[in-house]
């Protein structure tokens, strides 16, 4: 009697583990059936760093700064943050400092602080951000400086994710920088268009 209830409990502890396993399997086959792969996803973050070449299309130099046609081709920098909400939609802000010689050997500098939307599709590694935005810049050429002074930009690149962390690209903007004056003869508008070399690190 003894050694049939020995053999029954081992039966039913057997039975027990199988069972148990089978469950784990279809529990783990499941799981794998919704997870999809995304290269982004609601919540992720990349901090951005750009160094670019400027090249005024109107050109200009004195306030009204662009009228005169004596600015020349710059650089800037820019250093921005930016959050997805969804796996294809990002909001952000960036900051950059531009400048721009002039023929007669000064210096136009600029601080635009831009928030921003950006609609980023991809395929496999790489990603194709198309990024539009409006802000505020501090603008100075010799002694006198203008502000606030309205900026828009728009940009559209290419980036390859090296690996999750990181991603490199280029892309091409185009920045709208007007000076609006109390008098409107004096209004004038900048035109800037600029190619840049981006690196992003992503968390």
């Amino acid at each position: 009697m003894k050694r049939f209830i020995a053999m029954l409990c081992t039966f039913l502890l057997a039975s027990s583990l199988v069972f148990a396993q089978e469950t784990e399997d279809e529990d783990d086959y499941d799981e794998t059936k919704d997870i999809s792969f995304n290269m982004n996803q609601a919540g992720d973050q990349y901090i951005s760093i750009a160094l670019m070449m400027t090249m005024p299309l109107n050109f200009g130099g004195d306030f009204p700064l662009y009228r005169k046609a004596t600015l020349i081709t710059g650089g800037a920098g820019s250093l921005g943050y930016h959050r997805f909400l969804t796996g294809w939609l990002a909001v952000g802000a960036d900051i950059s400092f531009g400048y721009h010689p002039t023929l007669g050997s000064n210096i136009f500098t600029y601080i635009p602080l831009v928030v921003n939307a950006t609609v980023q599709p991809s395929v496999k590694n790489f990603e194709f951000p198309i990024t539009v935005g409006i802000g505020a810049a501090m603008e100075s050429y010799l002694s006198r400086t203008y502000f606030p002074g309205f900026v828009f930009k728009a940009s559209a690149g290419i980036f390859y994710r090296a690996t999750p962390s990181w991603s490199f690209g280029l892309s091409d903007e185009f920045m709208y920088m007007p000076q609006w004056y109390a008098d409107s003869k004096y209004d004038d508008y900048g035109i800037f268009d600029s190619f840049q070399i981006s690196a992003r690190y992503h968390f």
